[in-house]
């Protein structure tokens, strides 16, 4: 069958990332070079399982498959690639965004069957997710845009100011420790998630100093809390 015959089969995922190790020699979040690796490698295993889930064809592009000088021309050279094996729509994800959800990547999807373009808006100015149409697609302007700035978001709804643009809910992505830390706050108690970030993320007495700090600033009353556990992971 034609993948254009049937909008699942029209639709691929591309995850846009760096492997485990360049990530982590890019982004040294956790308290050790070995435990950066297993948080990266933690990242890039969520992301894909989430891809899995699915049910979408998706492709990988890292440093191993990734062409041109900057930023902006290995995303286009990444997206180009995709819509030339015959998909009319890719969505792009990262590794960064822990909050992703399955509902965030449905959401997208039936957003982009009418949209030229659908957009995941972090709070810094960028975007954790993206979805473009091959008819809207400009490989040359979308190289342009001031990737990795706080301008991405922006810039994108300009170039796109004439055409339908879809918006899904903002979501914050991690590129910093203090991102790091403020996510664990705001994961439930009970998330499995949080856990293996901080096991990677701070040393034994850290983590005691961390729920400390947190039972005392945020959890008064907690323990009148005898809702069922929420799993996050």
């Amino acid at each position: 069958m034609n993948c254009k015959d049937n909008p699942c089969l029209s639709t691929a995922l591309l995850i846009f990332a760096q492997s485990d190790k360049v990530q982590s020699t890019l982004k040294p979040i956790a308290y050790n070079r070995k435990q950066n690796e297993v948080l990266w490698h933690k990242m890039n295993e969520r992301v894909l399982l989430l891809a899995h889930k699915t049910k979408l064809p998706y492709f990988i592009s890292d440093e191993n498959t990734q062409q041109g000088d900057s930023f902006g021309d290995k995303l286009s050279h990444a997206i180009q690639s995709v819509l030339d094996k015959g998909f009319d729509k890719v969505i792009v994800l990262g590794n960064d965004s822990p909050g992703l959800r399955l509902t965030h990547l449905h959401e997208a999807f039936m957003e982009l069957q009418d949209k030229s373009i659908v957009l995941g808006p972090d709070f810094k100015g960028g975007t954790y997710l993206m979805g473009i149409s091959r008819v809207s697609f400009n490989k040359v302007a979308f190289a342009k845009i001031d990737w990795q700035t706080p301008k991405v978001s922006e810039q994108l709804r300009a170039l796109y100011s004439k055409q339908k643009i879809g918006v899904i809910a903002p979501l914050a992505d991690c590129n910093t420790r203090s991102d790091f830390e403020k996510l664990l706050r705001d994961l439930p108690f009970y998330s499995t998630f949080k856990s293996v970030l901080l096991s990677l993320l701070f040393y034994s007495f850290a983590i005691y100093q961390f729920f400390k700090y947190l039972y005392t600033n945020t959890s008064i009353g907690l323990n009148f809390n005898k809702g069922s556990p929420v799993a996050a992971y």
